[in-house]
């Protein structure tokens, strides 16, 4: 998988998502059940922050993670996204910007494979906000079969019950991002 391929298609999808997203809807329940609309917005608008920081400076400091952590998007989620889209897009897209470690909230690794894990994040939540709001998600379902495998490659069981919930069993011949969102324990 091109990661930074697959990113940008990922977060440009998010994106078109959160535009279509009307503001009476920024407080409903999502298929990921802890967060509203409103949430799974600013939780992929912080984790672009997140990882650009961390491409950028090669970790996070404190001071940008107390913010990345709070309330990125207020009153402009489309505007807050597309900001911390286009940072992440610009150190995405730097020389270099995969090769190396990074340092992240989470832990040390290597940059490649914390572009995977904001891969995944962002289609798992790119599912979630267009089930949540009625819309339809444009994504390919190649790029669903190269992100279940990316999400069984990362080891995601070890994390049921803190971030993911128990895997939802989807037969093998449903379309690939209903055994992605069953994978990451939602509903399809």
């Amino acid at each position: 998988m091109d990661l930074i391929t697959a990113l940008d298609d990922a977060g440009t999808e998010f994106g078109r998502l959160v535009d279509g997203t009307a503001p009476d809807q920024l407080g409903d329940t999502t298929p990921c059940t802890e967060f509203t609309v409103k949430d799974v917005i600013n939780h992929v608008t912080g984790g672009a922050l997140m990882f650009a920081v961390g491409l950028e400076q090669g970790s996070v400091p404190d001071d940008d993670l107390a913010t990345i952590m709070g309330d990125c998007v207020g009153d402009d989620p489309a505007g807050a996204y597309a900001a911390a889209k286009a940072r992440l897009h610009a150190a995405l897209h730097a020389p270099g910007a995969l090769d190396g470690m990074v340092s992240l909230p989470f832990g040390e690794l290597p940059r490649e494979a914390a572009m995977g894990i904001a891969v995944f994040d962002f289609a798992v939540h790119a599912w979630d906000l267009a089930r949540a709001t009625g819309q339809e998600l444009r994504l390919s379902e190649e790029l669903g079969e190269e992100i279940l495998a990316l999400g069984r490659a990362m080891g995601l069981d070890q994390y049921r019950g803190v971030m993911f919930a128990e895997e939802v069993v989807v037969v093998e011949t449903a379309p690939a991002w209903d055994r992605v969102a069953g994978y990451s324990g939602r509903q399809p």
